[in-house]
Formats: C-alpha cells, structure tokens, sequence
C-alpha cells in the first residue's frame, strides 16, 4: 500500500470542506499549532469530546516526519488533565523524544491559551515508512 500526501486530510487539509483546517507548523524539530473548537466537537454540554483532542494530538506527531518519511502511528496513549470548552483556545506542541531507523517515540500536549492549564499530553509509537 502506499501512503500517499494530498490536501484533504480531516485535520489540517484545505481541500477537504469538512476539515479542522488546522495549520502545524515546524520549528526547531517540534511542532506547533494554536486551534479552537466550535460546539459540533462536544461530547458533554460544551466539552470538546476527547475523541477530538486524541486525534489533534496525533495529528501534531505525524507532521514531525521529514519530507521522505510517512509515520504511522502503531500505538497511542492520551492522558487528559482538564475539560475543554467549545470556543477555548488551546496550543498544541510536539516534539520526538527517541528516533530510531523505523520506529519514533513522539510526545504531544495541548494546553489552554488563557491559563496555560493542561487539558491533555499524548505518547505515540509510531512506525517510520521511507520513500524509496
């Protein structure tokens, strides 16, 4: 199978109407991102699901690969600190704490803008496909 770039991924594609239009940005070997939700992200009454905040935390892992890398998460663990409004601006960091050949150990967390409170930190195994 091959794993193929476009611009119509559900977190950060333009293309893709439904998308979060998220926009990651490499710096210094991490990854940043600043995001809010609206109220058609919520599980309980104006709380982000987790389900939302899991899937931006992995996102923010997946763009540390390099150019000529696809990851592929193999394994993720979120851990979550605090609920999350709807509307509440958040900063989302990764970063890679162990590289090896074809494995990653990539961390991320997501942290609210106004009080800097944690609302949850991710750890991704994550397996590294070359282009050849």
């Amino acid at each position: 199978m091959k794993f193929e770039r476009d611009d119509y991924c559900f977190v950060c594609g333009e293309e893709n109407p439904k998308s979060l239009k998220i926009k990651f940005v490499k710096k210094d070997g991490q990854v940043f991102a600043r995001c809010s939700f609206p109220r058609e992200y919520q599980g309980y009454k104006n709380i982000i699901h987790g389900g939302i905040i899991a899937l931006v935390l992995d996102e923010a892992m997946a763009h540390l690969q390099g150019f000529e890398e696809r990851f592929l998460t193999g394994k993720l663990q979120v851990r979550f600190f605090s609920p999350l409004l709807a509307g509440e601006e958040v900063e989302v960091r990764a970063w890679i704490e162990k590289k090896r050949k074809k494995v990653v150990l990539a961390k991320s967390e997501m942290v609210k803008v106004k009080d800097r409170k944690k609302v949850a930190e991710a750890e991704g195994l994550i397996t590294v496909l070359r282009e050849e």
